[in-house]
């Protein structure tokens, strides 16, 4: 069998031109740069550490300079008793201003600051998440490709099996013990391990060009599983421990605390629209030929002082933008609730999937090992006149069947402690790190 898995792992070098062993952490690191979703998620929080600067901006001072210069020409009549003389204008106007406004207490600024962080701060748990759901998912793609090896793997062995058998039952009729029946009843076993076999080869491209999307390139041939690898029974943390850990530390959870941080302050932000504001107000000007009648005359004027707006009535709207804010704040709690709930199911079902997991896997090891004798006196019994081709083909087709559901049991083992950890909130490149380690490099 591994002898098998390796001859598949050079046809599949051989399809991927200038590729070359990757273990699953060559993978991952492959993939965090060029995988299209991960670079926009980083992009994306990127973005989102803006907030902050741009809530500052609220509170520190804006400087703006002004200037004009025009060039006037026209006539200018004089009306007296003695007549209407009539003079000619020709003049420039310049004006230049520098103007700087402080705010003093201005709460809407304020609120928008500490949205600023609050925006920031969700940035960071929503590309946590993306992370996590990154990894899970490039060693979904990695785990996908190996059960693909191992079903072709199989699929391989099982034709070489059934062809046998094929031979042995036309043998066996020829020489007048064996049936028709017989060996018809090899020939569909056979030509179905063949179906089989083009579907495994199927599905083993679909996922390497999966696992490839993600890598940029091609990642093949891959690290095969230990096949001694047999997971322990006990978890050393319960499942309270998990759900507690989770409400803690589950990026979802904490994206959706930020949100409802955001409404509450939203609440904040548009009741400030009955507050007063005061800002600090500075300004120099300069002014030339300002008005016809400060014709070839120059202003320069500097003033400092403070400003206070007091709002009134505003038809309403604040007290509209008011109640929609609580009606936003209330929606969020009730989207945080409901992300409590739903991370609270996902750690428990992954739980329970790691927990049966290890006993499934020790069940499946020996229905295989069970099988395999199982086929050896089968065999044995159909040379002693005893068994059936037809009983040999049975046996062998449940050995195939229990290989492969423990290949399959195994990588979903693998998988659901991840998802566990990503659940939880704190899955971390060192857990690939320890799953990579139940890998071995291709012969």
């Amino acid at each position: 069998m591994r002898g098998t898995v390796g001859l598949v792992g050079c046809a599949l070098a051989l399809w991927s031109s200038g590729a070359l062993a990757a273990g699953l952490m060559d993978a991952y690191q492959a993939a965090r740069q060029n995988d299209p979703s991960f670079r926009a998620a980083r992009h994306e929080r990127d973005a989102g550490q803006y907030a902050v600067a741009i809530g500052r901006a609220g509170l520190l001072p804006n400087v703006g300079i002004t200037g004009a210069y025009s060039r006037n020409r026209g006539e200018r009549t004089y009306f007296t008793r003695a007549g209407s003389p009539t003079e000619d204008l020709d003049y420039r106007e310049e004006a230049s201003a520098i103007a700087l406004r402080q705010p003093l207490f201005n709460y809407d600024s304020i609120v928008r600051y500490r949205q600023g962080g609050v925006q920031a701060a969700f940035s960071d748990a929503v590309f946590d998440r993306k992370e996590a759901e990154f990894a899970v998912k490039l060693a979904s793609a990695y785990f996908e490709v190996l059960f693909s090896l191992e079903r072709l793997a199989l699929s391989d062995a099982e034709i070489a099996a059934y062809r046998v058998d094929r031979e042995t039952s036309e043998r066996r009729r020829k020489g007048g013990e064996g049936t028709v029946t017989e060996v018809a009843e090899a020939e569909s076993r056979l030509q179905l391990a063949r179906a089989g076999r083009a579907d495994a080869i199927d599905r083993l491209s679909v996922a390497n060009l999966r696992l490839e999307s993600m890598t940029g390139k091609a990642m093949a041939p891959l690290w095969p599983l230990r096949p001694d690898f047999a997971p322990s029974a006990v978890q050393s943390v319960s499942l309270d421990q998990w759900s507690a850990l989770a409400e803690e530390s589950s990026p979802e959870i904490r994206a959706r605390r930020k949100s409802f941080e955001f409404a509450s302050l939203e609440v904040e932000r548009n009741r400030a629209g009955h507050y007063p504001q005061l800002d600090f107000v500075a300004r120099s000007s300069r002014t030339q030929g300002e008005s016809l009648s400060t014709v070839d005359q120059k202003n320069v004027i500097n003033s400092v002082g403070v400003q206070l707006n007091i709002p009134l009535f505003a038809g309403g709207r604040v007290d509209a933008l008011t109640g929609q804010a609580v009606a936003n704040r209330a929606r969020a709690q009730a989207e945080l609730d409901a992300a409590v709930n739903e991370v609270l199911i996902e750690v428990r079902k992954q739980f329970m999937a790691v927990e049966t997991g290890a006993s499934k896997i020790a069940a499946y090891q020996k229905a295989v090992d069970a099988s395999v004798v199982a086929v050896e006196g089968t065999l044995r019994g159909m040379r002693g006149g005893i068994r059936s081709n037809v009983d040999v083909l049975n046996a062998e087709r449940v050995m195939f069947v229990a290989r492969r559901d423990l290949a399959q049991a195994r990588y979903e083992y693998l998988l659901s402690l991840l998802q566990l950890r990503a659940a939880a909130g704190v899955l971390s490149e060192k857990d690939l790190q320890e799953v990579a380690s139940l890998l071995l490099p291709p012969e």
